[in-house]
Parts: C-alpha cells; structure tokens; sequence
C-alpha cells in the first residue's frame, strides 16, 4: 500500500500559509479588542484601507461582470460567451470579500442586519448598502449555473437549469442596472465633501468618474484572471477575445481622460496639477499607471498580441484604479483633516487575509467547476510559447 502523498511546501503556500495566519491573529483583535487595538483609524481619519481598498477596489474591480454580462446576453454578443463566467466568477468573489470586509469595518459588527430591518432613505451609505446587498444575489443568481450543473441527478438538474434560463435576461440586466448604481453611488459618496476633499479629486461628475474607470479596471482584471488561468491552471481561451478586450479598455480609458480632464479645467483645477505638495505627486502617480502608460502601450499591435505583456499592462490599469481609489478615500482628506493616516499591519494582514481567500476561491472554482472551456481549436500568436503562453495546442 502507497503512503499518502505529502503536498510540498512551495513558496506560494508558505505566503499564504503565513498571510493566513497573520489574518486570523489580526482578526482575533478586531473582534475581541476593538478598532482601536486593530487599526490606526481615528475620529479625522474614519476611513482607511478597508474602505479605500477592501470596498472601492473589491467593487470597482468586479465591474466586468455586469459589462460583460451585459454585453452576452441582453446585446447577444455571443463571441465572449467562453469568458462571461469568468467575469461573473470575479465579480461574485469580489462582492462576497466586500460583504466579508463590512464585519471588519462596521463598529459593532453583530448589528449587520439593523440594514435590513432600518431603513434610513436619507443615507447615502444605506443606497450603498442595499445595492451591494442586492446585487450579491444576482451575482449568486448569475453564478450558480456552474453549480447547478454538477447536480448527480439529471432531471432535477435540467429542470433547475431550465428554470434558471428563462429568468437569466431579467436577472442580468437587473445586475447591469443595479452595478451601475452601485458603481455611481460609491462615488456620490463624496458628494458631501466639498471642503475636506482635495480639489483633484473633488468633482461634481466624481459619480461618474467612477462608473468610467470601474469598467476599464473591471475588464483589466479579467483579462489578469485569464492569463494566469491559461498560464498556470491548463484553460484554453480564443486569445483573440483577450485582444479585443485589451482595445476595449483602451477606449475606456480615453474616455476616461478625456472627461476627467474637461472637468478638471472647466472647475478650474487646473493649477492644482503643479503645485509642489504631497497630493500632486500621488494624483501623477495614479494617472501614469492607472491610463498614461496603459493609453500608450495599448497603441502597440506587440503590445495586444503578446500575452505577457497585455498582462502587465493591465496590471498597470489595476494599479493605478487601485491608487485612484486610495487617494479619494485617504490621501484627498488627510490635509483637511490635519492628520496622516498609516494603515496598521493588522489592517493589511486583514485585507490580504480576504484577498488569498478570493484567489484560492478562484483557482478551485475553475478547477473543480465549467467556469472556462478547456479546449478551444484556435490559431494563437506567433510569440505565444515565447512569451508565456500555454505549451500544449488544444
């Protein structure tokens, strides 16, 4: 008899085996020692990274679900079919990190379901609430076909699944809708801010802002979870699609500077943009990687038809959303407020706690569940073994 097979200890699970550890300690301080022994958070600085990052980022970068949903079954564009359950799978996973993250951020986090019972229609924070509620069950709606399917009895499965494809128009243009708000409403947040917020950051058109560079990030994380998934989990994807997606967010992007920067000159913000304080060298920052350097490498034909690089520039674009988000949740009210906030390592420890959590979701999920094809006859690039790519031809 065959002794059991030990599973090695790579450096990936010695890293997570230690982000896990240091997230269930830093857990154990949120919950049994309060805010204060957990974070640096104060009375000028209420919002830190779990805001900024677990909850503007969790829910911006979930955006290319509700586009490409959208776009597959109420506009019928039956070419990116193969990758809509993955745009739905990330944002699924995002939306349950973020409903994860509020037990963190809420003072008393046992009166979760007080937004249930309480309504406050005055609250811009309950429309936040009520639509990251709701659109956690259509994403649950919208992902629990892959479920479904691996029912063992096939008439109760075909019925289910039956049932399921006749409500799925309304579900997803429900989700479209409801992302949509979301999306807007978590920059309306900052509506009420006019003389805190840094006026880089500060806009009238902020809700709208956030919508635009929500979808481009959104799509930008897709196109990440596709590369690392034909790299290192053996799916087989047209890369074609990934191409096209890479144009799409290229023309989001546009959009996006375009509009951010009509509005920044028509408030007369202008001059804010070569001041020499802190926050312009944080702004620069964030357009650089968030939509300079990704405008322009996305303008080369090597750029798209390499996959290495296609992933690393749209890990620009997530990085620079990443930054965006951060400097209008932190870095925009630290000087109002008189104060500099730091996040505490337990903080971080929480964060990437409920980061590895969605990743390992992830990789099991494609793994174990229809959530990609596997094999796909398609002619890829040229420099595609060259520059990452799978080995194997399908």
């Amino acid at each position: 008899m065959s002794a059991t097979k030990v599973p090695k200890l790579t450096v990936w699970r010695a890293i997570t085996l230690a982000i896990f550890v240091a997230g269930a300690y830093a857990t154990y301080l949120r919950f049994f020692h309060g805010l204060h022994a957990s974070t640096n958070l104060s009375d000028q600085m209420p919002w830190g990274m779990w805001v900024g990052f677990g909850t503007l980022c969790g829910v911006g970068l979930s955006a290319g679900a509700f586009a490409l949903s959208g776009a597959v079954y109420v506009l019928g564009m039956e070419r990116y079919r193969p990758i809509v359950r993955t745009a739905v799978l990330i944002g699924f996973l995002g939306y349950v990190s973020v409903m994860f993250g509020y037990m963190y951020e809420i003072g008393l986090p046992w009166r979760f379901w007080h937004i249930l019972i309480y309504w406050n229609h005055a609250s811009m924070l309950f429309d936040v609430a009520l639509c990251v509620m709701t659109y956690t069950t259509v994403l649950t709606l919208e992902f629990c076909p892959a479920l479904i399917e691996k029912i063992p009895w096939k008439h109760t499965r075909d019925l289910v699944l039956h049932w399921h494809h006749r409500v799925t128009v309304g579900v997803v243009m429900a989700g479209v809708l409801l992302s949509s708000m979301h999306q807007s409403f978590l920059g309306g947040l900052f509506l009420i801010s006019p003389s805190k917020l840094y006026p880089l950051w500060y806009t009238r058109n902020i809700h709208a802002l956030f919508f635009l560079s929500a979808i481009a990030a959104g799509l930008a994380m897709t196109i990440i979870a596709l590369y690392l998934s034909m790299r290192s989990l053996d799916a087989r994807i047209d890369y074609s699609i990934l191409r096209e997606l890479g144009r799409v967010v290229s023309l989001l992007l546009v959009v996006y500077v375009i509009f951010r920067g009509l509005d920044l000159v028509s408030r007369g913000g202008a001059h804010y943009l070569f001041l020499p304080v802190r926050e312009t060298g944080y702004f620069w920052l964030e357009m650089i990687l968030l939509a300079i350097v990704p405008l322009v490498l996305l303008q080369f034909e090597k750029i798209l038809n390499t996959p290495l690089y296609l992933y690393w520039t749209c890990c620009s674009v997530v990085a620079g959303f990443v930054i965006n988000r951060l400097n209008v949740c932190i870095t925009g009210f630290e000087r109002s407020m008189h104060t500099f906030y730091t996040p505490k390592w337990s903080e971080v420890s929480s964060t990437l706690l409920l980061v590895a959590g969605c990743v390992i979701a992830f990789r099991y999920a494609v793994i174990y569940l229809d959530i990609m094809p596997r094999i796909v006859r398609v002619v890829r690039p040229a420099r595609w073994l060259a520059n990452g790519g799978v080995a194997a031809q399908a």
